[in-house]
């Protein structure tokens, strides 16, 4: 048998001690974030976030809202609402929103969308646009550079073009399809819906009246890659001198269907 030294017992010690440690602080690094919809844009940034309306009545057509009120979809944004970070912010270096939404009153289109406010010269895993169908997945992440903005503000801002008038409940679907990650690796999430009255009220409806619930699409087949595995690999092709070749990095990592 082979004699375990006092000396290389210490040094194993120290060096679990250490393994033990470092993984309690990347745990206490983890904290949560908050993912909400906010309806009503006027003070949010990067970092900043105003109040977060959990209902915003807007009449069309008005200094905020372009719609005429009677038009079918252009493709052109009509009003803007904002995905929106609170709680652990730590500077982002990928994010995932999956965003529901009813497609019969309002699609997401590019006009006013920004899906790199808190993540400048990022590389966009947005879905196409413009998109009618539910859910939109908003998503970008540094495959050199970065971090982003740290603090809490919005992480994308969506264009809608709104084709009826209505209320119109926005949600966001959980983990993996909804994500945050930074520096110290992937947050646990909590997740919140905002709703948006189109020449309509925020009232809830009476008792036996029809609440609107929030249109939540069919996920088979949709394939998506958790954050911490996509940093691994952009880490990977990075050092392989990869990094370039952005338009085959989703491709490499392994047949992720985005949403149209």
């Amino acid at each position: 048998m082979k004699k375990v030294t006092a000396g290389a017992l210490a040094v194993t010690m120290v060096l679990l001690g250490s393994w033990a440690l470092d993984a309690q602080e990347s745990a206490q690094a983890h904290g949560v974030v908050n993912f909400d919809i906010d309806p009503e844009i006027a003070e949010n940034d990067a970092d900043t976030l105003g109040t977060v309306e959990d209902c915003y009545e807007v009449t069309c057509p008005s200094v905020n809202c372009t719609w005429n009120g009677s038009s079918l979809f252009d493709d052109v944004s009509d009003y803007e609402i904002d995905i929106v970070v609170s709680g652990d912010t730590q500077a982002p270096t990928a994010y995932y929103a999956s965003l529901n939404f009813d497609p019969t009153k309002v699609h997401i289109v590019a006009s006013g969308t920004d899906d790199l406010i808190k993540l400048p010269g990022a590389h966009s895993l947005s879905g196409t646009l413009p998109s009618s169908v539910s859910p939109y997945l908003a998503g970008a992440m540094y495959l050199m550079g970065g971090p982003g903005t740290a603090g809490n503000g919005t992480i994308a801002r969506v264009g809608l073009d709104i084709g009826a008038s209505g209320v119109v409940t926005f949600s966001l679907d959980s983990a993996p399809q909804t994500e945050y990650t930074s520096g110290a690796g992937s947050h646990s999430i909590t997740l919140d819906s905002g709703r948006l009255a189109i020449n309509d009220s925020c009232a809830i409806p009476p008792v036996g009246g029809i609440a609107e619930l929030p249109d939540v699409s069919e996920l088979a087949g949709r394939n998506y890659i958790g954050l911490a595995g996509l940093a691994a690999a952009a880490a990977a092709l990075a050092a392989g001198g990869w990094y370039a070749q952005s338009n085959r990095f989703v491709c490499i990592l392994g047949k992720r269907t985005l949403p149209p």
